[in-house]
């Protein structure tokens, strides 16, 4: 007589531990990518915002080579931990420095190495999942490490709002640091990843990897042109939803009539609704599909941010606010799986490298060209007032989301492998 399946556990060590790094990570990409380190350098030191908005660009292009490169390797290894060990520890120490210097081109380069290993780290913690999750199982493990994630944008605000002094903003830098290296710590304490076997020494990797990284690229222009066009699809619609959010609060400044304390209570507001559109998002990911619910999300967000546009209303920011917190929860649940179903397990790694550095470049691309760039033509060397300019910039990050989901709707997310090992039953019993 067969023994009865075992039931579904959420809720295990290797899972939590997964999710826990993205609940440290989150911490370090409020705290340092959208809350203080742009006001630190913006407000408190008098620089333009063109310098962040540059550093994130070249961060962006350097991503564009390190990326592909470091997921092929990691492929040819047949590991992702110490690579994400490694990405991590350097983003820790960066950070920690960063808080040793008042000279802000320095800062700038150390905070843009920070992020550029944070980076770097995503693409390899992202094809973890599944080391820690069956295939049928993608959908409710991600939401639960995305939702988790959004928990640590909460953790850190309660854990730096009482320490951080007025007019001392680089008291967070520090603290932010030990938090995202003490919450990374369980991934690899019990995750047990299980090398693939059929990945070659690691003897001439990188070379190989290299490589690898032109026959990719190849692929999706021939094989693989659904990835491409999904690729295509993430950068517009991720692009604009990254750059809302790093522009709320100054969009928030141009509207007038909101204290520093009521802009962190929507940002903490956003946060809560993204936490409930990533375990939602994931639960509608196991009986619609993924490109339903990315779907959905994407028509939500981009009706949104035509609407405030339009309006130029202070009272939708408290609409906004939530909408862009359900995008930024539910996409990342549901695209995170529709990516998983269309990659050959072979070359996972390099493809969500490709995948991350789509979604992450918005951190150069879409500040400086989507947002800066419009209000530099239209205000700087046009007829609007700046905050006329900034909803035109609204308007053209609705037209950027609208274009992604045109790119995406004849994809089929149906899975491509459904033959491929089951790599999280195997690990979870060793």
């Amino acid at each position: 007589m067969d023994a009865a399946p075992k039931r579904f556990r959420l809720f295990t060590l290797p899972r939590v531990s997964w999710a826990l790094y993205d609940f440290a990570n989150t911490m370090f990409a409020f705290a340092i990518v959208s809350r203080y380190f742009n006001d630190w350098v913006i407000n408190q030191h008098h620089r333009p915002d063109w310098n962040v908005g540059l550093m994130s660009a070249i961060v962006g292009l350097l991503l564009v080579v390190a990326m592909p490169a470091v997921g092929a390797l990691s492929d040819q290894v047949g590991r992702r931990l110490p690579f994400l060990a490694t990405f991590t520890v350097g983003c820790v120490l960066a950070t920690m420095s960063i808080r040793l210097t008042e000279h802000i081109p320095l800062a700038l380069v150390i905070c843009g190495f920070a992020i550029f290993c944070y980076q770097l780290a995503l693409s390899m913690y992202d094809p973890l999942l599944a080391t820690v999750a069956p295939r049928e199982k993608f959908g409710a493990v991600s939401g639960l490490g995305v939702g988790t994630g959004y928990l640590g944008t909460l953790a850190v605000i309660g854990a730096l709002t009482p320490i951080v002094r007025e007019g001392h903003l680089e008291d967070a830098f520090v603290p932010t640091a030990l938090l995202f290296a003490l919450f990374a710590i369980p991934i690899f304490v019990f995750v047990k990843e299980r090398p693939d076997a059929r990945a070659p020494s690691e003897r001439g990797a990188m070379r190989r990897a290299l490589r690898q990284v032109a026959v990719t690229v190849g692929h999706i222009r021939t094989d693989d042109r659904d990835v491409g066009r999904f690729l295509i699809a993430r950068f517009l619609y991720f692009d604009a939803i990254a750059t809302v959010i790093a522009y709320m609060s100054v969009y928030m400044t141009r509207l007038g009539g909101f204290s520093e304390g009521t802009k962190t209570l929507i940002l903490g507001f956003a946060t809560i609704f993204a936490v409930i559109g990533a375990y939602v998002s994931g639960a509608l990911v196991q009986r619609v599909g993924p490109k339903r619910v990315l779907s959905g999300i994407l028509l939500l967000t981009t009706t949104t941010l035509a609407l405030a546009a339009a309006t130029g209303s202070a009272g939708l920011v408290w609409v906004l606010a939530p909408s862009i917190g359900i995008a930024l929860g539910g996409v990342a649940t549901s695209d995170r799986v529709f990516m998983m179903r269309l990659t050959n397990p072979e070359v996972r790694g390099e493809f969500f490298g490709i995948y991350n550095l789509i979604g992450k470049l918005s951190s150069g691309f879409g500040p400086l060209v989507l947002w800066s760039g419009t209000i530099w033509i239209l205000h700087t060397h046009g007829t609007l007032e700046l905050l006329g300019a900034s909803r035109a910039a609204l308007g053209v990050l609705a037209v950027a989301v609208i274009a992604g989901l045109y790119v995406l709707w004849p994809l089929d997310d149906t899975e491509r492998y459904p033959d491929e090992p089951d790599v999280a039953a195997t690990a979870l019993e060793a």
